[in-house]
């Protein structure tokens, strides 16, 4: 399976934040031949462990969250059969009507957001986002039968398929963190080619979007000395700050940021060097907005750094990111988990 079809099984998964299964089980059967070990944990994530009787604490957690921004379903209106709302994760408000979803009741529904014609809109609300509670879902059905397919809590999914933009870049949803997934699973597979000995344990956490109650969780149970999580972020594009270095087909980013362990970072930038795989560096001066934040101060503290994948138009329908970066990434992950000795990271 190359990278583009992994992404399009990745993405097409329901796994909106807290109901995060369907990935669980693409995930699952894209390591089936790598992985020695499958576990859950009651916060539904994901744990596949390559050598798992290898000492704990040499070992290596990779992180990257399975679970996707979206809405979760509040209430069935009686006069129209539309569906209320509420945002599920930082789904961008701006890109909601007229946007094409799936509601995923007691079967898929297509439905789209209620959009208000231009013609229509008033001039104070012609350029802004409606709130969300302003918001409802047209599935084509009358409230009789949508009382009896849908109920309050069922989870509603943006439904754009992933499509190819020029010869290596990909563009649709969930690219946000189906990218960071699909280099973990790389990675994987790349270091049991080359039979490396060391436990490591990929982990495919929940919730990322509403919190990082995953990571933690997750963090918090593993014995490994070390952690890297993997998430995308900002790429050079119209509207981002011009101090972004990173576009789209530069490589991964490396994270450096006073809660990431600094002694990873410079590792992977030396790997990387040393590899000739393309890199950016990526500056944040406080926390980093992804599970790393989460993983690091679990239990008694984990030493953790940070690879994000360069993304552009992040939480639309629309994001975009070039293939040749995630596997970049993947190469990186896995060279820096083949490094068995503590003085070799």
């Amino acid at each position: 399976m190359t990278t583009k079809e992994l992404l399009v099984r990745l993405t097409a998964a329901p796994s909106v934040s807290g109901a995060e299964n369907a990935a669980a089980g693409v995930i699952a059967d894209a390591l089936a031949g790598t992985a020695d070990l499958f576990e859950t944990d009651p916060l539904c994530n994901l744990k596949a462990t390559l050598n798992p009787d290898a000492p704990a604490e040499d070992g290596l957690l990779l992180l990257a969250h399975m679970d996707k921004i979206g809405f979760i379903v509040t209430g069935v209106d009686e006069a129209t059969g539309f569906l209320r709302i509420e945002k599920c994760g930082g789904s961008d408000l701006r890109c909601a009507p007229a946007m094409r979803v799936k509601v995923l009741g007691k079967r898929a529904l297509p439905g789209v957001i209620i959009s208000t014609p231009p013609h229509l809109a008033t001039p104070d609300a012609a350029n802004k986002a409606l709130p969300v509670d302003k918001l409802g879902v047209d599935c084509g059905l009358p409230y009789e039968d949508m009382k009896d397919l849908v109920v309050p809590g069922d989870r509603v999914m943006e439904d754009y398929p992933l499509y190819e933009l020029g010869e290596t870049k990909v563009c649709g949803p969930y690219l946000d963190d189906c990218a960071g997934v699909a280099a973990v699973i790389r990675a994987a597979g790349i270091y049991k080619e080359k039979g490396g000995t060391r436990r490591l344990e990929c982990v495919f956490t929940t919730r990322e979007e509403v919190g990082g109650q995953g990571a933690e969780t997750a963090s918090f149970t593993s014995g490994c000395g070390a952690a890297i999580a993997v998430d995308v972020s900002f790429a050079k594009a119209p509207g981002v700050p011009e101090t972004v270095e990173a576009a789209l087909g530069s490589g991964p980013m490396i994270g450096c940021a006073p809660v990431l362990h600094k002694d990873i970072s410079d590792r992977l930038k030396a790997l990387a060097e040393e590899k000739n795989i393309p890199y950016t560096v990526e500056v944040m001066g406080r926390s980093t907005g992804t599970d790393a934040d989460d993983a690091l101060t679990a239990g008694g503290g984990k030493k953790t750094g940070l690879i994000s994948i360069p993304l552009r138009n992040m939480h639309t329908p629309d994001e975009t990111a070039d293939v040749r970066d995630i596997e970049a990434a993947a190469s990186l992950l896995a060279a820096f988990a083949l490094c068995e000795k503590e003085d070799d990271r």
